[in-house]
């Protein structure tokens, strides 16, 4: 991939990581306000960890390992969290109560913490582009921006248009695939990654695309009950 080009790439996954993770903190506040009501407080303690996660995981990047597998896995590991964490919180909520915020706030925390390592990990893996002047700026502009886009679109758009839940999941889907194309892309160049990630990798992106598009209205059908129970 030619200079210009791998930089655009690489803003072009800054934007979307940067989104996914302020929609995905903006989800799970959500969440937690319907389940336990005083929005505000919510929010504000969610935004609390989410960010202090973020800082720590971008502490703890493991730049010095091969970037863009690790980079690949995060994403995977993060569509999981992503897909799973409403139904813990209102299980927990419902079923263990006496631990249900430290189940939900430690969810909250693990999903900050693999947000934190993308940006990082993608300067480490922009840093073979050394044509490009003032990268490191222009990636932290799109980063932010990005979270801008998520928040206006989250609040006045995509809420009410898909509901907390339609949007988690498809935030989760977007995770695995830039997971997917990366593997694909990526691949060319590096033979490790056309060995193992890309086979798995397309493997739970359709595998797991199916089951969403499959089991969606089930999904909400299950969280609703529970909450109505509770």
């Amino acid at each position: 991939m030619k200079g210009s080009l791998h930089f655009r790439f690489i803003l072009l996954l800054v934007f979307i990581t940067a989104f996914c993770s302020y929609a995905y903190e903006l989800v799970l506040a959500n969440v937690l306000s319907v389940l336990w009501g005083n929005v505000v407080q919510q929010y504000t303690v969610t935004t609390g960890i989410y960010i202090a996660s973020m800082g720590t995981g971008a502490y703890f990047a493991p730049v010095r390992m091969n970037a863009k597998k690790v980079f690949i896995w995060i994403e995977v590991a993060l569509a999981a969290l992503a897909i799973v964490s409403p139904l813990v919180f209102v299980y927990s909520d419902v079923n263990l109560k006496s631990v249900s915020p430290a189940v939900c706030y430690g969810l909250i925390t693990a999903i900050g913490f693999l947000s934190g390592m993308e940006l990082p990990l993608l300067l480490r893996i922009l840093e073979s582009d050394s044509s490009s002047a003032d990268k490191a700026e222009k990636a932290l502009f799109v980063d932010y921006f990005g979270m801008f886009v998520a928040g206006l679109l989250f609040a006045l758009f995509l809420n009410r248009q898909f509901g907390s839940l339609q949007v988690n999941l498809f935030l989760a889907l977007a995770n695995l695939a830039l997971a997917w194309i990366c593997g694909l892309l990526w691949g060319y160049q590096d033979k490790a990654l056309r060995k193992f990630e890309i086979p798995l990798v397309s493997v739970v992106f359709l595998v797991v695309t199916w089951a969403v598009i499959q089991n969606l209205f089930i999904y909400e059908e299950q969280i609703a009950r529970w909450i109505i129970v509770n």
